[in-house]
């Protein structure tokens, strides 16, 4: 039901509205997003305790709270209400909400306490494990041979070629300097 609404909301909008408020909304997520609670990092009292600072080791709220960052979240929301117009079928807007919630408001706050829970960076393995249960959970999706072969292709391309070729570029890497560079000062 709430799928054929959100479809309907926004389909008297041009395509090229849709993408370019998307875009802005991603970007806006992007911008306003709180990496160090995604990472982990405990939010601190301000002023000894009892301040009106949030503090993620109190457990007196009323009510809980998103602490990944609420105006990131309604950007993320907003960009997906936009995108959702131009899908044909109810059954797939339901997909694209329901995996929209799951990235953008469940993801951080698993993450967070993944972090936590694993000091010293040792979350990255199961962060690892997770990247590589939806790579395999994908390359079992895909149906003919040609796109499994395109998608491991892919994979490689984007995993061990991209990063040697860049190692490799590097020596040719040019710094060019001039009059807008910041001046150094060169004490001798």
């Amino acid at each position: 039901v709430i799928s054929g609404l959100l479809r309907s909301l926004t389909a008297s909008y041009s395509t090229d509205t849709v993408y370019a408020l998307s875009v802005s909304g991603m970007a806006v997520h992007l911008l306003a997003c709180d990496y160090k609670f995604a990472n982990g990092h405990e939010k601190e009292d301000g002023g000894g305790g009892g301040g009106d600072t949030p503090s993620l080791t109190r457990t007196r709220h009323p009510r809980p709270k998103f602490l990944g960052g609420t105006v990131s979240l309604n950007a993320a929301f907003f960009a997906t209400v936009l995108l959702i117009s131009r899908i044909k079928s109810n059954a797939t807007s339901y997909a694209f909400v329901s995996a929209v919630v799951a990235l953008f408001a469940f993801y951080p706050t698993s993450r967070h306490e993944i972090a936590r829970h694993f000091p010293n960076r040792l979350w990255v393995s199961p962060c690892f494990a997770i990247t590589a249960s939806l790579t395999v959970s994908a390359w079992l999706l895909l149906v003919s041979s040609v796109e499994r072969c395109m998608f491991v292709g892919l994979q490689l391309f984007l995993l061990l070629l991209s990063p040697c070729l860049q190692w490799w570029l590097q020596r040719y890497k040019k710094i060019i300097t001039g009059k807008w560079d910041i001046a150094h000062i060169n004490v001798t």
